[in-house]
């Protein structure tokens, strides 16, 4: 719950006629509730082993990241590797520039969620500049830590 995945399940809900999918990989550790479970727009993928990790994001257009207590997603900086655009709240580091290489979403909330996701629908160009400009930065890249260790 804490990832804000309930948010995402509103978010789904509220959109139920738009033609987006949904995927969700990894161990469900909430109750997902039986609507969406049948829903076909949504994909349910278990934990996949590391070396497949990379066929979701290749095959995503957006990552989703709505958390309410991250201090810092590392899932962030992997989805950003592979050129995708973030949608995340604002607690979860200072990973996303604001409509640069995704979006930050000022309420976390399904709304908000189903509102960026439909303004992105309506301006597809806007996604594909955010896919062009989603990199992970400097501050971020193995180099970076790796001087910042030595400093320690």
């Amino acid at each position: 719950m804490r990832k804000g995945v309930h948010l995402l399940f509103d978010a789904i809900r509220i959109l139920q006629k738009e033609p987006i999918e949904f995927w969700f990989v990894g161990q469900a550790q909430v109750d997902v509730p039986a609507e969406l479970r049948a829903d076909p727009r949504v994909k349910w993928f278990d934990a996949v082993p590391r070396d497949s990790v990379a066929e979701y994001y290749r095959n995503a257009d957006v990552f989703i990241f709505p958390t309410l207590s991250d201090g810092f997603g590392l899932t962030q900086l992997e989805a950003q590797s592979w050129k995708l655009p973030v949608i995340a709240s604002r607690y979860c580091g200072s990973v996303v520039q604001d409509q640069i290489n995704g979006v930050l979403l000022d309420e976390v909330s399904g709304s908000a969620i189903a509102d960026t996701l439909m303004s992105l629908c309506r301006s597809p160009q806007r996604l594909v500049q955010m896919s062009s400009r989603s990199e992970v930065s400097e501050e971020f890249s193995l180099r970076s830590l790796a001087s910042s260790l030595l400093t320690l």
